[in-house]
């Protein structure tokens, strides 16, 4: 009996931290799929403000014969965030994702911008769910890279602005804690 119950309790806090999105249908969407033009070459443009997003956090890979991404975001620290950034648009350094999608200047967000992403009828993730079907499907609370980096500093500039995608909250951290990276590109 005792083995059961904890077999039981287990299950339900297995289920209760890993969840698939969630949309409440009599909250009108802020971010519908209207609202993005979404590419075959692993970017996302929103229509609404213009920019372009890459449907893959990085660590993780556009995969064009399936449309999604695979494998698992990395973590990085927000110094290591602008290091991959500037790497990235660096033509010397031959990176992987560089002139990803036929774009040249990648970059980090501002707190703004990563907001403009959040869909208030959603959560787990609290994004348009078609624009970054694989990117975020399988969002787990407590899961790192589910937390974005931007390049806004809070306060007085020793901490750093995050995005929670699982839920839409902005949060203060200092720059040495390891979070998810999602870059953005101004339309050219």
């Amino acid at each position: 009996m005792k083995k059961l119950i904890t077999l039981i309790s287990g299950m339900l806090l297995s289920t209760s931290l890993y969840a698939a999105q969630e949309c409440q249908t009599d909250i009108p969407r802020t971010a519908p799929n209207t609202r993005f033009a979404v590419s075959s070459n692993g970017t996302v443009e929103d229509l609404q403000t213009g920019l372009v997003w890459m449907r893959c956090p990085l660590g993780m890979t556009w995969d064009s014969s399936n449309g999604v991404c695979s494998g698992a975001a990395t973590l990085h620290t927000w110094q290591s965030a602008l290091t991959q950034v500037q790497s990235i648009d660096a033509a010397e350094n031959n990176h992987a994702l560089h002139q990803f999608a036929g774009i040249a200047n990648w970059r980090l967000p501002n707190i703004k911008e990563l907001m403009s992403l959040t869909e208030a009828a959603c959560h787990s993730p609290a994004m348009n769910g078609r624009a970054f079907n694989s990117a975020f499907a399988q969002a787990e609370l407590g899961d790192l890279s589910t937390y974005l980096w931007s390049n806004t500093s809070a306060g007085d500039g020793t901490n750093v602005w995050t995005y929670s995608i699982f839920n839409a909250e902005t949060y203060a951290y200092t720059p040495s804690q390891e979070f998810g990276v999602l870059l953005v590109a101004d339309k050219n």
